[in-house]
């Protein structure tokens, strides 16, 4: 397998007032090309703020990050804006319990957001996307006429749409009722699988992470790989 995220010694706290909060202490791990883990632990373990790094939406204290571009693997530790944004616009793409639609727009336009990013143009694969997705029928439609679990699909969709090395989902299904959170589970698995694209997925759910090839457990600073008899909490 490629590894295309690389984390090595990583360290990570917040400050309040006076006080330091270690959120994570010297850990390591490496995703690679189409691995699915499901990202697990207590509230408050640093899950989500793991999620942040790799996305480059948070700093780190200590350590190294290294991420595959043009097949080989770069540290960011100098890295400005504008290759955070470039990493974030190629590489990326992000699902969030919220679904963060653009509101004004209809079905295609949401999808075709991220191909814009990319000078990228609506491809078969958009069309398959849609069709998996149950979306051909509402591509004209404004997505804010859509219900909970239409909207997450045009979600996916959009995430998936310029096939990227790496999703991360944040509780993706956190706002679906069960029925449809494993409708949409098993959607999002089965065409990252074809995209040949990594998730890294925080979830509480154990039904959620059942989908995922990985379990990775966040608690006391450190991270589990595959945890055996570790019940879901949070």
């Amino acid at each position: 397998m490629t590894s295309i995220v690389t984390l090595e010694n990583i360290s990570k706290g917040f400050r309040d007032g006076e006080s330091f909060h270690p959120v994570l202490k010297q850990v390591n791990l490496t995703l690679q090309q189409g691995q699915t883990i499901a990202l697990t632990g207590p509230s408050g373990s640093g899950k989500s703020t793991l999620l942040n790094i790799i996305g480059g939406f948070e700093t780190i204290d200590s350590g190294e990050m290294l991420i595959r571009q043009s097949d080989n693997m770069h540290s960011v530790a100098k890295w400005q804006d504008k290759q955070w944004s470039q990493y974030r616009r190629r590489s990326l793409g992000v699902i969030f319990q919220q679904f963060n639609l653009l509101t004004p727009l209809n079905v295609r336009d949401n999808i075709q957001f991220s191909l814009a990013l990319n000078q990228l143009s609506w491809s078969p694969w958009c069309d398959e996307l849609c069709h998996q997705l149950g979306l051909s029928t509402l591509l004209d439609r404004n997505v804010e006429n859509l219900s909970g679990g239409q909207q997450q699909r045009v979600a996916i969709a959009r995430a998936l749409a310029h096939k990227p090395q790496l999703i991360l989902a944040d509780e993706p299904t956190g706002n679906l009722d069960q029925h449809a959170g494993m409708q949409v589970m098993q959607l999002l698995t089965d065409l990252a699988q074809q995209a040949n694209s990594c998730i890294l997925m925080v979830t509480h759910s154990e039904q959620c992470a059942e989908f995922m090839q990985h379990r990775w457990h966040v608690e006391n600073q450190q991270i589990m790989v595959n945890p055996t008899n570790k019940k879901l909490q949070g």
